[in-house]
C-alpha cells in the first residue's frame, strides 16, 4: 500500500544518507552531459537504482532542467510525467522512460551554484499517474488501512536532536566509515504538521547547541514538508519530514547525523 511518489525531499536525504545504504560507484544516467556541468557524484544505490549529481555555476536552475531533460530525450528517453516542487522559490521536476527504466530529474539552487539530481530505476512498481500534477491516479483495490505504530523499534535517539514530542521510532541505523566517519539516521512518525516540527527544531536545535541552522518549506502537489540544517563541533545534522506512504495524516520525521573524529 506505499506510495510511489518521489518527493523532492527524499532526493535530499539520500544524497545526505547514501552511506547508511552501502553505495559504491555508478554510472551516469546521462551521457552527453554539457561541458560545463560538474559531475560532484555517481552512486548506485542498490536494486539497480542510481544516482548522478551535478553542480553548474547558474541559478537559473529551469535551464539546467530543460538542459539535462532534452539531453536525455536525444538519447531515447522520453518525457511520462512532471510534477512541481518548490524549494527555495524554484518551481522543478521532470520524469522520463526509456525501455523498462525511469528517470527522474530535479534541480536546486544555493548561493550561485544549481545542483542537479539524477536518479535513474526500474519503471516496474512505480505509479506513473501518481506523479502527473493532473491528480490522476491509477486504480487500485482499496485496502483496510494498517494502524499507526505505537511502540518503537530498536535504536536509539540523538541526546542533543530528540525526538519530536509524541512520536515514535520506526527505523534506526548507523554506519561507521574507517575509523573517523560516524553516520546515523533515524525515522520518526507523528500525527503533527510539519510547520509545528519545524518549529519545534529550531527552538531545540538552538537549547542544544547547535549553529548554522538553516530550515526551508517545501511543497510537492500539495504536500507540505520541511528541510532543516546544522552543524555543531565536528557534527553535522540534517531533519525532515515527508507524508507517510503508509499512515494517512501522518509525517515521516527524519533526522541524520554525521560524526568526524579524526
Amino acid at each position: 500500500m506505499a506510495s510511489n511518489k518521489m518527493y523532492l525531499f527524499v532526493l535530499l536525504m539520500i544524497i545526505g544518507a547514501m552511506a547508511l545504504s552501502g553505495c559504491s560507484s555508478g554510472d551516469p544516467a546521462v551521457d552527453d552531459i554539457p561541458s560545463e556541468y560538474e559531475e560532484t557524484r555517481s552512486i548506485n544505490l542498490g536494486d539497480n537504482i542510481s544516482l548522478t549529481q551535478y553542480e553548474i555555476e547558474t541559478q537559473d536552475s529551469s535551464q539546467v532542467l530543460n538542459d539535462l531533460q532534452q539531453t536525455a530525450e536525444s538519447e531515447g528517453w522520453e518525457v511520462i510525467a512532471d510534477w512541481e516542487g518548490d524549494f527555495a522559490g524554484y518551481k522543478v521536476g521532470v520524469a522520463l522512460g526509456k525501455d523498462d527504466r525511469i528517470m527522474g530529474i530535479n534541480t536546486a539552487v544555493n548561493g550561485n551554484i544549481t545542483t542537479a539530481t539524477v536518479i535513474t530505476g526500474p519503471r516496474k512498481g512505480v505509479n506513473v499517474a501518481d506523479m502527473n500534477n493532473d491528480g490522476t491516479s491509477s486504480q487500485v483495490a482499496e485496502e483496510e488501512p494498517d494502524a499507526p505504530p505505537t511502540t518503537d523499534v530498536d535504536g536509539q535517539d540523538f541526546a542533543d536532536a530528540p525526538r519530536y514530542p509524541d512520536s515514535v521510532r520506526t527505523d534506526y541505523a548507523s554506519l561507521t566509515t574507517g575509523s573517523d566517519v560516524t553516520q546515523e539516521q533515524v525515522h520518526y512518525l507523528s500525527g503533527d504538521n510539519p510547520e509545528d516540527v519545524k518549529n519545534f527544531y529550531e527552538n531545540e536545535l538552538e537549547t542544544q547547541g547547535w549553529e548554522n541552522i538553516q530550515s526551508q518549506m517545501l511543497t510537492e502537489k500539495g504536500d507540505v514538508m520541511i528541510y532543516v540544517t546544522a552543524t555543531k563541533d565536528s557534527k553535522t545534522l540534517e531533519i525532515g519530514t515527508q507524508p507517510s506512504s503508509d499512515y494517512a495524516e501522518m509525517n515521516e520525521i527524519i533526522i541524520y547525523v554525521e560524526t568526524r573524529t579524526g
